[in-house]
């Protein structure tokens, strides 16, 4: 079951459809890539995405690798405002630890719909599962994203490395 959350400004749900698909196309940006996800997408490659991450809200959730992800979408219009996921089993990150990562389409920044949405993670997690800590690493020149995780709750906690080995900030939050 894919949950639906919202604390009244920011909802997270499901990714569905071809409208979600064009608006991860529009929202896509230099910033986004640069840090999260390489080329631009096509309709089709974001199609191909949504339809993996339906599929990993229906699989193993601590499977190695699996996406939790949601669309971050501003609850009084539905706008899809961005992306939000946790991988509550990963090769880089203890057990017992989710990896979190969020991405804020640009006419949607400044208004804090990156740390809502993280906070809304937390609180998932909490509630559906028995994670321990939240961690959210980025690369030390990413500062928007530095201040989500910071006003979310996060405190910096070390270094560590990222997927291909770049050197990462990390920051941490206790879930209990």
């Amino acid at each position: 079951m894919t949950p639906g959350l919202s604390d009244g400004t920011v909802e997270l749900s499901v990714l569905a459809g071809d409208g979600d698909a064009a608006a991860l196309v529009a929202g896509e940006d230099d910033e986004i890539a640069r840090w999260l996800s390489g080329p631009p997408p096509t309709l089709e490659t974001a199609a191909r995405h949504i339809d993996r991450c339906a599929l990993d809200w229906l699989g193993d959730w601590f499977r190695p690798g699996t996406a939790l992800t949601w669309g971050i979408r501003d609850a009084v219009s539905g706008a899809l405002a961005g992306t939000a996921e946790v991988q509550l089993s990963t090769a880089d990150v203890e057990a017992g630890t989710a990896n979190l990562a969020y991405g804020v389409f640009p006419p949607w920044r400044g208004r804090h719909y990156g740390s809502r949405a993280v906070g809304l993670m937390c609180g998932w997690l909490t509630t559906t599962t028995a994670t321990q800590l939240a961690v959210v690493r980025v690369e030390p020149g990413n500062a928007p994203s530095i201040r989500v995780a910071e006003q979310a709750g996060f405190a910096r906690a070390g270094r560590s490395r990222g997927v291909a080995g770049a050197p990462m900030l990390r920051y941490v939050r206790a879930l209990r």
